[in-house]
């Protein structure tokens, strides 16, 4: 499951990001950065296609895997690794398909990173210095890098860069380097912030499993 909670960590950092700056060390990234977060928090909800690929720098080995996001203010759902996880804004459901079970659990308050990310408002409030490095382009894309390291050096990740498309002001690509030697990166093959997903979008429904069994770790 550590792989599932870092994963949607990842994602929800990297659009969430300029809620949790203040006191700005760079003006410029920081309006970046709040555009970047304006575009998403003023959408009804947010669609994601992605690519995450994690890699052990050390062992030159690599994992890719292909996504899915939906968010709708602090609920969402995520398919990825295969597995499904719904976040309806009080507990978490993650859905095993191969053996047609799922776990019921609250939000991880004090689990710090691999918290639940429903909580990354809170979990990362004033934690992060950040600066622009540089304006380049990738692929035919003019993009801002921004670097953004945790004041709290206990963090297991030194380094989140982001890049950022100047068209639209929407992520391209984020990487996320942990202390262990590990990389995270995440590509963004598709958004789309035009929808309106209903709540219900965001409900386990049990019923839609038969012969389901459920792991209750709620309190």
């Amino acid at each position: 499951m550590g792989k599932l909670k870092f994963t949607a960590l990842v994602l929800l950092t990297v659009f969430f990001i300029s809620n949790i700056l203040n006191g700005q060390q760079d003006d410029k990234a920081g309006k970046i950065l709040d555009g970047l977060s304006e575009r998403i928090k003023s959408s009804p909800s947010v669609s994601i296609d992605f690519t995450i690929i994690m890699s052990a720098m050390q062992d030159e080995f690599s994992e890719e895997y292909d996504g899915k996001l939906n968010m709708k203010g602090d609920q969402y759902k995520l398919n990825v690794m295969g597995l499904e996880t719904w976040f309806d804004g009080t507990s978490t459901y993650t859905y095993m398909p191969d053996v047609n079970e799922v776990i019921i659990s609250d939000p991880d308050e004090d689990g710090g990173l691999l918290s639940n990310p429903a909580e990354i408002f809170n979990l990362y409030h004033d934690e992060f210095n950040y600066r622009l490095v540089e304006e380049l382009t990738l692929e035919g894309k003019r993009l801002y890098e921004i670097d953004l390291h945790p004041r709290d050096r206990s963090h297991s990740f030194h380094t989140v860069k982001l890049f950022i498309n100047q068209q639209d002001n929407l992520l391209h690509s984020a990487v996320i380097a942990g202390k262990d030697g590990n990389r995270y990166t995440l590509i963004v093959n598709d958004m789309d912030n035009t929808g309106n997903l209903p709540d219900s979008f965001f409900v386990f429904n049990k019923s839609d499993y038969p012969g389901l069994e459920v792991i209750d770790m709620r309190w």
